[in-house]
């Protein structure tokens, strides 16, 4: 009995600690989808949540414990103002789009991939018939990576971007939240 609980704290042991760091190197690519929450704001007008799909491609490189990766999404959502003031707002839609570098810190338990992630890159919002806005900007989140064999693994991660666009002469704050999952393939 005292073999068998030796043996289990061993194994257990085993699993907790990093691997060696060339079973954490590797360039991936992937596809990513999910959900992009929205909570616009202007000055003077209240909009409601929108939900929307998001899609995009990413691409990185992860060595030890550290990862960079560049990132694509584009998400298109509807702008419902709660104010019948601003019923020009109504309907409207936002092109949504993010294209940027984010560094990730990961937790290597063998093949889960715990990670906190921060990023940087341009934000553009496109709303039809008013203006179309870049900005630079943040975002931060956390994820994690499920690894299925050398080749292959599946992620999940939620991320906070805020920013601000130039919307016809106003501010338009976009707070979004997005959960993704994505396909990931190492090279």
């Amino acid at each position: 009995m005292r073999k068998a609980g030796l043996f289990l704290c061993g194994l257990a042991l085993s699993l907790a600690l990093p691997r060696p760091a060339s079973a954490q190197a590797g360039i991936y690519m992937g596809l990513q989808g999910g959900l992009s929450l929205q909570k616009p704001s202007l000055e003077g007008v209240d909009f409601g949540t929108d939900t929307t799909f998001l899609y995009g491609l990413k691409a990185g490189v992860k060595l030890l414990m550290f990862a960079v990766e560049a990132q694509y999404f584009q998400a298109a959502h509807n702008l419902r103002p709660e104010d019948l003031a601003a019923l020009d707002w109504d309907g409207r839609r936002v092109d949504y789009s993010f294209a940027g570098l984010s560094l990730k810190y990961l937790f290597s338990l063998v093949m889960v991939h715990p990670y906190l992630c921060l990023g940087y890159g341009y934000y553009e919002a496109d709303i039809p018939s008013l203006d179309t806005d870049r900005k630079k900007g943040y975002n931060l989140g956390a994820g994690v990576e499920l690894m299925l064999g050398p080749k292959f693994a599946l992620a999940a991660e939620g991320r906070y971007h805020r920013v601000t666009f130039d919307a016809g002469g106003s501010d338009l704050k976009l707070g979004d939240f997005t959960l993704s999952a994505a396909i990931h393939f190492y090279f």
